[in-house]
């Protein structure tokens, strides 16, 4: 196994390096014939006899409470022309409990198998034991912080831990796998596991996979670059591979690059793996953002369209045929889910949005994958060097098919986040001789911009002798070809081709910016780029050619659906927001999509097609000849109706009765453990922290008893817990502050608030943000949730003088008194263990209020209402509850729909104001219970307006979303 260590000795030899990969090995996975369903060389994956360019993207099934809707995220992911997607699978979302295994409801992960496979996606399954991913423990279950044993280590304890869950999860990845007939092409061990490393345990991993009957290949993703662990020796995988966020994560300035790009990845495949693909099975999607931080519409500008020209298209010049972006959809870190350092949503910045919308990145994305899957010799090439003008400041990677004289130049700055324009030209050796590219015009580097040039390659009928206009796709259409070729707008484009017979060539076109030229058998048209798509039509050059011209913002409306997979054909469609799917019905297309506001569309089809629908309905095309059409794909009027929450009835009751000296805590479990296997150091004991005792997530009350003397003169406190945490502490009922995490003293109270002769009650509630991950394969997530030291101030004999401490979690900790909603949804609030925030909660003796709150309320206030939905069919209106307010006290809020907790609020870190209501969870055509609990951490604070709005509103061709089954209050209390 090779180490991190082993980029400083291999450096030097990198610049030696001068030619591509060698001969291609064939290769199988261990116990696979080589003409099994899943074999690679060192350009590809090859699946069932077919090379693939593996383009995937990150969903986590668990971030989307809502089955129903993956199969709306996997059709989009199919209509951005990805053809893989990448599950990470959570352990502690599927076991409350030592044993307990969950895959109903919406943990039924077959359901996001039966998406992949309906949407004809593969999957690369990443089922750990260890995920990271940004959610609570790194995705290890809350019971497993108190093991005894090193986590991501051999051990007994830990080895049995493992074995437990990857027993339980296999059970639905094995008969998935494509040698079982489904999607599984690629299964990762662990994930990103380079510190602290321990090979027994990688091979401990792989031998349960194994027996329990997985067989595909076997992948691992290094950190950050290759550092070439796990290539060889024991828990070595078949295809190894690493993760790179060149941008990183600081939102906060997004128009700042780093000039990070690596130019020498393609050096250091051939150096470590050079008979397996190169593989990036984690490239920077988009980007998480903190509490406090500047909220992910920075990310998204950070993390752009333009970044997705730039660094995925390095990657393509590096040699990546495997590329997986994280996050394609981001989705909601709904309940308990996330670890401390992010907030509810988890947008990521992807190229498809937390309400499920398209994005800038999406359709640039989409440009990229219809190329690679459209233009086949770009699977198998290796490097060579080109020659241009202006090398010192353009970086030309070049790229040669091993079978085909086909060419491809990746162009790009050298200097990555360069904003210059720059002007160069290209020498291509071609077969039919050597071009000055462009030989009228030049090409141009608009700032972040990269481009994928193609020379030497044969198309449907035709030959290109190059283009300096990027390929979005081409299509044999019956008596004619397409191919549509876009660039900025008002850039110049140069395209050639063969001709059989330079005499009978004829161009037609109406745009007069177009010029052309016939000379010694090849066809020269030269153009600017326009605004919308300008169609050339040649004629007398063998087999007629439509040529469409477009400008980029053109071109991300241009859709390319398969119409048959086998074959690989497509038609082609203009204008529509989204474009699902595309199905040939004798002579008529069946379209299916989504629109957000009337639009004009151009459709291509073969001249066999006379008729077309768009989401069942048959729509009114014209012929403009040569088999386009034109027409309007009319939005309608739709009347979404929704309640405006600012004339609802809500209902109002104080929920903070164990801040109350006279409470009754008898129920709650002694806090009197004097171990923990948390690797916080505790300063005194008893043992506060909240997981020893079984509750490991949402809000934690403590109670803490001591008998009164005059010695005392206060207590001492030191809070852990993770960042965005707080603690509000009470003393016989009296408001003491709210502090973050750290020490404080409470001092001066006696006389005043402690009573000298009787007995004393701390309260404290605290609002916990998760546990850390387990990045560094240290134990890290064991951090404890809780106190470190608690002690009376004055006394000497803290054995006589002490405190008596019980603690309070979600109720039946472990044993989840909601098993539907799972271990992530509550805490210990009183509202939340009596059922405050469920359907059908009997609140009729609770006061009436209104949002915006008029008063300011003590402790913990829980607000009630129902509120209706009709969104009417064929409509999607992704909903959101906005939070809107100026109150400069400190708050925090928890947000319940129909009993799922899908949001955490805090009004004076923010960034996050707006919260996602997911369909499915969200009843769109009926009544819907919305509850808040709002905990003031300064002594008083008042919730703000809340609004109920769409993000959007489509005319969709959105799959059903079922609604998901939501225990209400009748059936905890039966």
């Amino acid at each position: 196994m090779l180490l991190k260590g082993v980029l400083t000795s291999i450096s030097l030899a990198i610049t030696a390096i001068t030619s591509t990969s060698a001969v291609p090995v064939g290769h199988s996975f261990e116990g696979r014939q080589e003409d099994g369903p899943v074999t690679w060389d060192t350009h590809n994956l090859i699946v069932n006899g077919e090379r693939l360019f593996l383009f995937s993207g990150e969903f986590h099934y668990y971030r989307l409470p809502s089955p129903g809707l993956w199969f709306d995220i996997a059709e989009k992911f199919k209509a951005l022309e990805f053809n893989g997607i990448s599950f990470y699978f959570d352990w502690g979302y599927h076991s409350p409990k030592k044993g307990v295994y969950d895959f109903n409801g919406v943990r039924n992960v077959q359901k996001a198998f039966d998406a992949a496979k309906a949407a004809d996606l593969h999957v690369i399954t990443r089922a750990g034991p260890y995920i990271n991913a940004e959610v609570d423990c790194g995705g290890f279950p809350g019971w497993l912080v108190n093991q005894y044993d090193m986590a991501r280590k051999s051990n007994p304890e830990n080895d049995a831990n493992s074995a437990e869950w990857l027993e339980a999860i296999d059970k639905f990845l094995v008969p998935n796998q494509i040698t079982k007939g489904g999607n599984i092409i690629l299964n990762q061990i662990d994930n990103e596991y380079a510190d602290n490393v321990d090979e027994n345990y990688m091979e401990m991993i792989k031998n349960k996979f194994k027996e329990d009957g997985m067989d595909v290949p076997t992948i691992f993703n290094d950190i950050g670059s290759p550092n070439g662990n796990w290539i060889t020796g024991p828990g070595s995988v078949d295809i190894y591979g690493w993760d790179s966020y060149p941008l990183g994560f600081d939102c906060a300035n997004p128009t700042v690059w780093q000039n990070n790009r690596s130019t020498h990845w393609r050096d250091m495949h051939e150096l470590l793996n050079p008979d397996q693909p190169f593989a990036l099975y984690e490239f920077q999607g988009g980007a998480f953002d903190p509490w406090g931080g500047p909220g992910y519409d920075a990310c998204r500008q950070l993390v752009n369209e333009q970044y997705a020209k730039v660094y995925y298209k390095n990657n393509y010049g590096q040699g990546a045929t495997i590329q997986n972006l994280y996050m394609t959809y981001g989705g909601t870190s709904w309940g308990g889910l996330a670890k401390p350092s992010v907030y509810t949503s988890y947008d990521y910045g992807a190229p498809i949005s937390e309400p499920g919308l398209m994005t800038p990145k999406g359709y640039e994305v989409k440009l990229q994958g219809t190329f690679f899957h459209t233009v086949k010799p770009f699977l198998t090439t290796e490097r060579f060097e080109p020659k241009s003008d202006n090398s010192d400041i353009i970086l030309i990677d070049g790229l040669a098919d091993v079978n085909t004289n086909t060419k491809f130049y990746i162009a790009q700055h050298w200097d990555t986040a360069s904003e210059e324009k720059d002007e160069f030209h290209i020498t291509m050796e071609t077969s039919d001789g050597t071009f000055e590219v462009p030989q009228d015009g030049k090409l141009i580097l608009n700032g972040r911009d990269a481009k994928i040039l193609t020379s030497d390659y044969d198309f449907n009928s035709h030959h290109l002798v190059y283009s300096t206009s990027e390929i979005f796709t081409h299509q044999a259409m019956g008596s004619h070809d397409v191919i549509l070729v876009y660039a900025y707008e008002e850039e110049d484009g140069e395209f050639a081709i063969k001709v059989k017979n330079d005499k009978r060539v004829k161009v037609e076109t109406e745009d007069e910016s177009v010029s052309h030229s016939v000379d010694n058998g090849i066809l020269t048209l030269n153009y600017k780029h326009p605004d919308g798509t300008t169609p050339i039509y040649i004629s007398g050059a063998g087999k007629d050619l439509l040529v469409l011209v477009a400008g980029y913002s053109s071109a991300t409306r241009w859709w390319a659906p398969i119409t048959d997979a086998k074959k690989n054909e497509r038609v082609l469609i203009q204008g529509p927001y989204l474009v699902r799917s595309a199905e040939v019905k004798g002579r008529t297309v069946a379209f299916k999509g989504d629109i957000d506001e009337t639009t004009d569309i151009q459709i291509v089809a073969p001249e066999s097609i006379r008729s077309f629908t768009w989401n069942g309905k048959e729509i009114s095309m014209s012929p403009t000849g040569h088999g386009t059409w034109s027409g309007t794909l009319d939005f309608g009027n739709p009347e979404v109706k929704y309640t405006d929450l600012s004339e609802a009835t809500w209902k109002y009751s104080p929920g903070a009765p164990e801040s109350q000296p006279d409470f009754d805590d008898s129920d709650w479990i002694k806090a009197n453990r004097t171990k923990s296997n948390s690797v916080t150091i505790p300063d005194t004991w008893p043992i506060l922290y909240a997981d020893d005792y079984g509750y490991h997530t949402g809000n934690i009350w403590f109670r803490g008893t001591f008998q009164g003397t005059s010695q005392i003169t206060g207590f001492n406190l030191t809070c852990h817990s993770g960042a965005a945490s707080a603690w509000i502490v009470w003393l016989n009922g009296h408001y003491l502050g709210g502090f973050d995490v750290g020490n404080q003293d409470f001092t001066n109270l006696n006389g005043t608030l402690i009573d000298p002769e009787g007995e004393n009650i701390i309260s404290i509630l605290l609002w916990t943000t998760g546990h850390e991950d387990d990045w560094n394969a240290d134990d890290n997530y064991k951090q404890a949730r809780g106190f470190t030291k608690s002690e009376l101030l004055g006394v000497s004999n803290q054995t006589i003088w002490s405190i008596d401490w019980r603690i309070q979690g979600n109720l039946g900790g472990e044993d989840l008194a909601d098993p539907v909603r799972g271990p992530y949804n509550e805490g210990g609030l009183f509202g939340e263990r009596n059922g405050w925030h469920l359907p059908g909660f009997p609140d009729d003796d609770w006061e009436e209020a209104s949002i915006p709150e008029s008063e300011n309320r003590t402790g913990v206030s829980w607000y009630r209402t129902t509120f209706e939905m009709d969104i009417p069919q064929g409509y999607d209106a992704p909903m959101s509850l906005r939070f809107e307010d100026d109150s400069k006290a400190r708050y925090r809020s928890l947000v319940f729909l129909n009993g799922w907790q899908l949001g955490r609020y805090a009004n004076d870190l923010g960034p996050q104001t707006q919260y996602y209501l997911p369909k499915g969870i969200l009843n769109t055509s009926g009544e819907n219970t919305l509850a808040i609990a709002v905990i003031a951490v300064d002594e008083a604070a008042q919730i703000g307006k809340v609004i109920l709005e769409p993000y959007t509103i489509l005319e969709s061709g959105i799959p059903e979303a079922e609604l998901v089954e939501s225990p209400s209050y009748s059936d905890r209390t039966q």
